[in-house]
């Protein structure tokens, strides 16, 4: 995969932005696999191995965006590959500030694996989008929009995580079973806590990046909204965290019906972004073909 980065990346960035790109994803995907060994085989692998690799990936990530920003303004904000990085940094983030808050046992085994697929998935726009064939937004609010858009997928993230966590480690102890996987895991409560205050933090800061989203929208912004995939996910997930805020406060989200609400509202964000992502690209590509076509004739 590096050396298919590699090929998007060099002519696209300068070297340092380019090797920092390199250092942060190899990073993650070696934080990756300390972190699984470290839940399969607690003996013998330590989760700070795979903290240790994540730190030195995620402050590879933030020297990335540093010199991107550094050498081309806001342009990293409008390119697919680099959105969906940014969302990595902020995930990374996320995961580092929660345990630096409270040491949640267990849950780098999510956190580096989702991290390392985020980079697969954005391989994908990569290819059809490369880094710097489009332009960013020169409007504040709209910086500030995708940079609220983004801490609230972050939160949600580590939502989703708390809640798969939550599910697997409740199934254990009703089956009686040894806890092999899950008794590295944080305890019910403290599970239960993080996937509540993630979700009340991500509505506000979901709902305040639409407004000034929205309030900086031109004309042919709001003409081309459909087909706007990172409006279209933010809105499912805006949805999402309202359907479930509703639910506990009806009561209709009880007990573990409320955690899977959280895990198949993340997966419809999921498969919103990508899916809209890769339609948009083809019907992009289809567009390009047909105008060669047209030019040749």
């Amino acid at each position: 995969m590096l050396l298919n980065v590699h090929s998007f990346s060099s002519g696209a960035m300068g070297p340092l932005a380019s090797l920092a790109l390199h250092v942060a994803i190899g990073g993650f995907f070696v934080a990756a696999v300390l972190a699984i060994g470290a839940l399969l085989l607690p003996n013998k692998l330590k989760m700070a191995a795979a903290d240790i690799a994540g730190g030195v990936s995620t402050a590879a990530l933030a020297a990335f965006f540093a010199a991107r920003f550094a050498e081309a303004g806001t342009q990293p904000l409008g390119s697919m590959f680099e959105i969906i990085a940014l969302s990595a940094l902020f995930l990374a983030m996320a995961y580092f500030i929660a345990m630096a808050i409270k040491r949640l046992p267990g849950v780098g085994a999510f956190a580096f694996p989702a991290l390392a697929v985020i980079f697969l998935v954005g391989y994908l726009f990569a290819v059809r989008f490369p880094p710097g064939s489009q332009t960013g937004p020169e409007q504040p609010l709209l910086v500030v929009h995708i940079v609220l858009i983004i801490l609230s997928y972050g939160v949600y993230f580590m939502a989703a995580v708390a809640a798969a966590m939550y599910l697997l480690q409740e199934r254990q102890l009703k089956r009686h079973r040894e806890p092999r996987f899950t008794r590295n895991f944080p305890s019910l409560e403290a599970l239960n806590k993080l996937v509540a205050t993630c979700v009340q933090i991500g509505l506000p800061l979901l709902t305040i990046g639409f407004s000034l989203g929205f309030a900086a929208f031109t004309p042919e912004d709001w003409a081309h909204i459909g087909t706007n995939t990172k409006v279209l996910s933010s809105v499912v997930l805006w949805l999402v965290l309202i359907g479930i805020t509703v639910g506990r406060f009806t009561g209709y989200l009880h007990g573990r019906r409320h955690y899977y609400w959280v895990l198949v509202g993340f997966a419809l964000v999921l498969l919103t972004f990508v899916g809209l992502g890769l339609y948009t690209a083809s019907q992009a590509e289809r567009a390009r073909i047909s105008s060669v076509a047209r030019e040749a004739h």
